[in-house]
C-alpha cells in the first residue's frame, strides 16, 4: 500500500536513505509499511518502517519507525502509536519523524531512554 507522492512517503524514503547511508543498515533488513496482521490477523496497523536483524536462524525486530508528514507535530500521540506496535513486534529501538525532526529511544533496563539512533553494528548488538 505504497502511497507514492504522499508527504509521509517522502519522509519514509529519507529515513530509509539515512538508515542505509549513514547508519549502515542493509537494505534487505528494512521493511517499509509492514502489516502487523502477519503476526496477529486482528491487528490492522502497519509499521511505517521496521528493521530486522538475524538472531540465529530467526529475524528479530530491532527498530520501529513511525513517519509523519512534515506539518505533523511529533507529540505524545505519535509516540503512543509506535509504542502500540511494540506489543506485536518488540524492538529495542523506536523512532518517530516528520522529516524535520527525528526522535528516538532505546529500551535499557526496562525503561525507554532518549538516544540518537546508533550505527547498524550497535543497533543489532542488543538482540
Amino acid at each position: 500500500m505504497n502511497r507514492r507522492g504522499a508527504p509521509e512517503e517522502s519522509v519514509r524514503q529519507a529515513v530509509i536513505r539515512h538508515l542505509e547511508s549513514d547508519l549502515g543498515v542493509p537494505k534487505a533488513c528494512i521493511r517499509p509499511e509492514l502489516a502487523l496482521s502477519a503476526w496477529d490477523p486482528k491487528v490492522k496497523d502497519r509499521v511505517d518502517l521496521a528493521v530486522f536483524a538475524a538472531k540465529g536462524t530467526a529475524m528479530v525486530p530491532v527498530l520501529l519507525v513511525e513517519c509523519k508528514a512534515p506539518e505533523v507535530a511529533l507529540d505524545e500521540s505519535v509516540v503512543a502509536q509506535v509504542r502500540r506496535y511494540l506489543r506485536i513486534l518488540p524492538a529495542r529501538w523506536i523512532a518517530i519523524t516528520n522529516g524535520r525532526q527525528l526522535l528516538s529511544w532505546v529500551l535499557r533496563d526496562g525503561n525507554w531512554q532518549a538516544a540518537p539512533l546508533p550505527s547498524w553494528e550497535e543497533m543489532k548488538s542488543g538482540i
